[in-house]
């Protein structure tokens, strides 16, 4: 299990600050988007054109591998205040 932080228009659309994914790790962020969108039902809000994903404060590939101990954020290519 991995938390799943959200910013901006991911966090307000959701109505949520994050979310406890149940994935088997390590996997890679490909995998992980592919998770969480299918999870919340929501493939426009995480495909690669809407949503960037940072491993551990980093903006990812989806080859980047993600591990238990990593802190996972999804938001869009655009944030203000």
């Amino acid at each position: 299990m991995i938390r799943v932080y959200f910013f901006a228009k991911i966090k307000d659309e959701l109505n949520m600050d994050f979310y406890d994914l149940d994935v088997i790790l390590p996997c890679s962020v490909s995998d992980l988007r592919n998770s969480i969108s299918s999870e919340l039902k929501n493939d426009e809000l995480f495909s690669s054109d809407y949503a960037i994903c940072a491993v551990n404060h980093e903006i990812s590939t989806p080859e980047k591998i993600v591990k238990e101990s990593d802190e996972v954020a999804f938001f869009p290519p655009v944030t203000g205040g």
